[in-house]
C-alpha cells in the first residue's frame, strides 16, 4: 500500500476519534461547582455559672370580700331576748319635778312602790289616776294631714277592738325600774325612735311603769297581764300642755309619710308604721293620755265613716296633740306583740 494512503487513513481515524471524544464530552453531565471554602469557626469555651436554687413565686392572696350589712326583713323585726340585762350602773335622764325629788328614782336604785302598786293583780279594770285620760281638751290646732290607702281591716268596730283601742285591754301600774334597760340581740336601725315624741328630742324621765292586759280572743274578754316583759307600757313625764309629735321611722310608707292613724279618740291615738290597717305586721305605737288635735281627730272620724279605704297619714315630726297633764303613756308593739318601751337598743339608740 502506498505510504500516502496509510497516512491518510491514520489521519482520518484520529479525526474520527476526536469527533467521538467531543461528542462524548458534550453529552457528559457538568461537574458540580466547588463550594467556597469557609473560614473555620471557633467553638466558644463554656463559661461555668454557679447554679442558684430557684425561688418559688409566691401565690397572691385573695383580697377578702367586705361583709355586707344585713338588710332588714320586710317587717323590720328586731330580735329580742325576753329577759333584760341590767348594767351595774344606769344613767337614765331623770329631772326633779315641781314637787321636788321625791318622785325621782335614783339611777342605780329601784323605784319606791306607790301604795296602789302593792295591790294583787286582777283581771278587773282599774282606775288610772296617773294619765289624764278624762281631762277636758281644747284641741283646736294641728296641721294639714294627708291620706294613704290602707287595706286589711277586719271589719270589727275600732272603738271596741282590743288591738286598736288600748283602753279596751287596759293596763295597770307595776313596780319596775324607771329608766332605760339593755337587752341582748340584734338591733333594727329602722325602728321608730321614741325621743321623736318630744320637740327637744330628749330622753324623758319615766314617771310610772305599766303592764298591758292580754286578750282572750276565744272568750272575747280581757285576760291576765302580759308577762313577756316586766314592762309593756311606760308613763313619760312631760310638762302640762306639752305638744307630742310623730316619731321618725327608717323609711317611708308612701309619699313621704311614715305612719297611719289606725285609731283616734279625744285622749288616745294608735299609729301604724306600715300601710296595713291592722297590727299583724310591722310596728304599732299606742299613745295614751293626750288631747288629739281636732283636725286630726276630725279627719280620722271622717275616714272611719267612709269605710276606712284610706286613713290619715303622718310625716316625721308632725304634731299629734298635747298632754293635758304631766304624764304620757306609751306602748309599742311589733307584729302584734307588746314590747318594752324602755329598751335602749331598739327605741332609744345612742342614748
Amino acid at each position: 500500500m502506498p505510504l500516502d494512503l496509510k497516512f491518510f487513513r491514520a489521519a482520518r481515524r484520529l479525526w474520527l476519534y476526536g469527533v467521538v471524544l467531543l461528542i462524548l464530552a458534550a453529552c457528559a453531565p457538568a461537574a458540580p461547582p466547588t463550594p467556597p471554602k469557609r473560614a473555620p469557626t471557633r467553638t466558644p469555651r463554656s463559661v461555668k455559672v454557679a447554679r442558684i436554687a430557684p425561688t418559688e413565686t409566691p401565690r397572691p392572696t385573695r383580697t377578702p370580700r367586705p361583709t355586707r350589712t344585713r338588710i332588714p326583713t320586710v317587717a323590720h323585726t328586731p330580735t329580742r331576748a325576753n329577759t333584760p340585762v341590767k348594767k351595774k350602773t344606769r344613767a337614765p335622764t331623770q329631772a326633779a319635778d315641781a314637787a321636788g325629788a321625791a318622785n325621782t328614782a335614783p339611777a342605780t336604785a329601784e323605784p319606791t312602790l306607790a301604795p296602789t302598786e302593792n295591790a294583787t293583780p286582777t283581771n278587773a279594770p282599774e282606775a288610772n289616776t296617773n294619765l289624764a285620760v278624762n281631762a277636758a281638751c281644747d284641741a283646736t290646732g294641728g296641721g294639714d294631714y294627708g291620706l294613704l290607702g290602707a287595706g286589711g281591716w277586719e271589719g270589727r268596730p275600732p272603738e271596741t277592738h282590743p288591738d286598736l283601742n288600748l283602753a279596751v285591754r287596759g293596763y295597770r301600774v307595776v313596780n319596775a325600774f324607771r329608766g332605760l334597760v339593755d337587752y341582748d340581740g340584734q338591733t333594727d336601725g329602722d325602728a321608730p325612735q321614741l325621743w321623736g315624741l318630744f320637740a327637744d328630742r330628749r330622753t324623758p324621765e319615766i314617771a310610772h311603769t305599766y303592764q298591758v292586759y292580754d286578750w282572750d280572743w276565744d272568750a272575747n274578754a280581757r285576760g291576765d297581764l302580759i308577762e313577756d316583759y316586766e314592762v309593756t307600757m311606760t308613763g313619760f313625764r312631760v310638762d302640762d300642755g306639752e305638744s307630742i309629735f310623730t316619731p321618725d321611722f327608717g323609711h317611708e310608707i308612701g309619699d313621704g309619710y311614715v305612719a297611719l292613724v289606725l285609731y283616734a279618740d279625744p285622749h288616745r291615738v294608735t299609729l301604724k308604721y306600715t300601710g296595713e290597717d291592722n297590727v299583724i305586721e310591722g310596728y304599732t305605737l299606742h299613745l295614751e293620755g293626750l288631747c288629739v288635735f281636732a283636725s286630726l281627730l276630725s279627719l280620722y272620724n271622717e275616714r272611719q265613716a267612709a269605710g276606712r279605704g284610706a286613713l290619715p297619714a303622718l310625716r316625721p315630726g308632725q304634731p299629734i296633740g298635747y298632754v293635758p297633764g304631766n304624764e304620757l303613756g306609751v306602748a309599742i308593739r311589733d307584729r302584734g306583740a307588746f314590747l318594752d318601751p324602755r329598751s335602749r337598743k331598739d327605741w332609744w339608740q345612742g342614748r
